[in-house]
């Protein structure tokens, strides 16, 4: 029975760890975001992820259904992306 448990546990913190609302950094510097629909603007679709185009590009973050963007965002895809 513990088995079990800790399997389900194992595999609950896996799949929740997968797709992080964060931003993750690739290796030369740009933004990488768990992809939820469209990606925003100034960035292109590679897999289950949005990645910038640029370095400079603004951040951007999944959006939460039925919810406005925070202060200093705009929707823009199926994301929030900063104004700067």
């Amino acid at each position: 029975m513990t088995r079990v448990l800790a399997v389900i546990a194992m595999l609950v913190t896996t799949s929740a760890l997968a797709e992080s609302p964060y931003p993750i950094p690739t290796a030369d510097g740009r933004q990488r975001i768990q992809r939820t629909g469209t990606c925003p603007t100034g960035y292109v679709g590679s897999g289950n992820f949005c990645e910038a185009l640029h370095k400079d590009t603004p951040a951007a973050m999944p959006k939460i259904k039925g919810a406005a963007c925070p202060s200093g965002y705009f929707a823009s895809g199926d994301s929030c992306k900063a104004f700067r």
